[in-house]
């Protein structure tokens, strides 16, 4: 545990000097966020996004190693110095803003969140290829064809980047995987800390947002010590749509230069959250505000600019697709632009396809994957547990509420822009959800703001007109979500009492390292996992599966030339 928080400080003052200097530095180009406005969150949020694409520029280069890392915190010394009296600042303000009750929840929240992230079982994608991708990230940055090893390896993710770029495993005896609690810590802080302003809100939709973003670190808890790419996907998007409403409900003042900086800077991190996961592609919707505000105001220069930063911040992300898998978004084939040797043959790709599908549909057979929805929605609801039942069950009480809420501001004319383009976007992304891998966890996220959300909306008119109809729909939500808290929390207090003797109050758990046999391809030995199809970190390069390996080969005589798939 002592290590993990450490490891949280260093990473959180890298952050937040990183993200100084580049928001002074885009200031020249674009409206940002005040740094009074956005706050310390905001300040880390721009930095962590900042390394990120670093992290993935230079795996296209080189080695995201001791040479990547060490120039991150030499760059944030030189703008700490450059910038040390706004730094000095925002410091001083920290340490009087966090007291009392404030730093109560800060001091609860960094122990749960050191305590889990650094004991317990890796997720099961952790095994399987997270974490012999950032080693693979570590070794050897970016390589040619690397999917054809093992196709996960093609899921390319900026996460895993940010998640190699703090390892430190050049220095330390181990290798950290502390980013995922760094989240949780960071965004749940974030949350509680907004809610302390409740009775001052007119409005309640970004508080129950809060709320919402809190419950999914409740959920995760147990999942904090995996460099999980869906957990890295939800708290960020949590991050944009709770910020993005509190904005709209709470902070708006009409000031439209004001406006474009905070929605702007929101659509160009739902940009960049689409490296992270493909299930968070459609937050892009967005940008469609501050777009339009840009083009009313007819401040072209700043259109162009937002749309530049928000694409070179996706760029990395793009080209990464290509090297690694010859496609440019895999696993998709609809777009089919490059004829490399390295590429993934498309059969391979529409198997793996097509077991995302009928995996989140549980129907578990690729041959089923062109049966229509009534075939495989009865299936799915079947295995559906009751907590998960109940979630579903508030999507609909939801679309009821926040319709019947939107009628009575329509009326008084009093509907939000802002607000109407937030519901669109998560309704839109729980729709792809739905009709393409309804896996719960892939659009969790989504499925937990838009029923709190539009209790949180709906709390005025209800009040206001003492509506029992639309007052026993929120409570029924509320019902439904205790039973989700009831069975996370019940989760959570068992992993505790399971492991709190287990140790690790200094040093994390390591990653897993399982025995893995040696094959030879063209010379270089690669390692295959057993039947526990468990990836050591340890051992690089690795698959989990020895029928990959087999029918891929080198294209030249080592590693470093990439991977091709055998010819038939």
């Amino acid at each position: 545990m002592i290590v993990v928080i450490i490891s949280w400080i260093y990473i959180f003052l890298i952050s937040i000097t990183i993200g100084l200097g580049v928001n002074r530095a885009l200031s020249r180009l674009i409206p940002v966020p005040a740094v009074s406005e956005s706050g310390i969150t905001g300040l880390c949020v721009t930095g962590i996004t900042t390394l990120t694409v670093y992290a993935e520029v230079f795996s296209i280069f080189y080695k995201v190693g001791a040479l990547c890392h060490i120039l991150v915190p030499a760059a944030a010394v030189i703008i700490g110095f450059k910038m040390r009296g706004e730094l000095g600042e925002i410091i001083l303000n920290l340490r009087r803003e966090i007291r009392g009750n404030r730093l109560v929840v800060l001091v609860l929240i960094v122990l749960a969140g050191a305590f889990f992230t650094s004991r317990g079982t890796f997720h099961t994608d952790t095994g399987i290829y997270h974490a012999q991708a950032i080693r693979l990230l570590e070794e050897y940055g970016v390589l040619k064809g690397l999917g054809n090893l093992q196709l996960h390896f093609a899921y390319n993710s900026a996460y895993l980047s940010l998640c190699a770029l703090f390892t430190l495993s050049f220095i330390l005896p181990f290798a950290l995987h502390t980013m995922t609690g760094f989240f949780m810590v960071v965004f749940s802080v974030y949350a509680a800390f907004g809610l302390f302003g409740f009775a001052e809100h007119r409005r309640h939709g970004g508080d129950f947002a809060r709320i919402a973003l809190l419950i999914y670190s409740v959920t995760n808890l147990t999942g904090l010590q995996s460099p999980a790419t869906d957990y890295g996907t939800m708290f960020f998007s949590l991050y944009i749509l709770v910020e993005w409403i509190s904005w709209a409900e709470e902070k708006s003042t009409g000031d439209k230069i004001r406006d474009i900086a905070e929605y702007g800077y929101l659509s160009v991190l739902s940009i960049f959250v689409v490296s992270m996961k493909l299930s968070a592609a459609l937050l892009v919707v967005l940008a469609v505000l501050p777009a339009v505000m840009l083009v009313q105001k007819k401040m072209w220069k700043e259109l162009v600019s937002f749309l530049l930063i928000g694409f070179l911040s996706f760029l990395p992300y793009l080209v990464r697709n290509v090297i690694i898998s010859g496609w440019l978004f895999y696993p998709v084939a609809a777009i089919d632009l490059f004829d490399v040797v390295w590429k993934i043959p498309a059969e391979y790709m529409k198997v793996d396809s097509d077991q995302i599908k009928v995996w989140g549909r549980c129907l578990y057979d690729i041959t089923k994957v062109d049966e229509g929805i009534t075939t495989w929605l009865p299936v799915w609801w079947e295995e559906r547990r009751h907590y998960e039942e109940m979630l579903i069950y508030s999507q609909f009480v939801a679309a009821l509420l926040l319709g019947a809420t939107a009628v009575t501001r329509a009326v008084k004319k009093e509907l939000n822009g802002a607000v109407c383009v937030f519901y669109l976007a998560v309704v839109i992304n729980i729709a792809m959800w739905f009709l393409t891998a309804p896996f719960i966890r892939y659009g969790l996220a989504f499925l937990l703001i838009f029923p709190l959300c539009a209790v949180g909306d709906a709390l005025d008119v209800i009040i206001g007109k003492k509506s029992v109809i639309l007052g026993l729909a929120a409570l029924l939500i509320a019902v439904n979500f205790g039973s989700w808290i009831d069975n996370y929390f019940t989760d959570d207090m068992v992993f505790v009492k399971h492991y709190i003797m287990s140790g690790n109050y200094v040093t994390p758990v390591p990653f897993d390292n399982p025995q893995m046999s040696a094959m030879d391809m063209n010379g270089l030995t690669v390692y295959v996992a057993g039947l526990d199809e468990i990836n050591s970190y340890y051992t690089c390069p690795g698959t989990c599966y020895d029928f990959m390996a087999e029918r891929t080969e080198l294209i030249g005589k080592d590693i470093y030339s990439g991977f091709k798939p055998k010819e038939k």
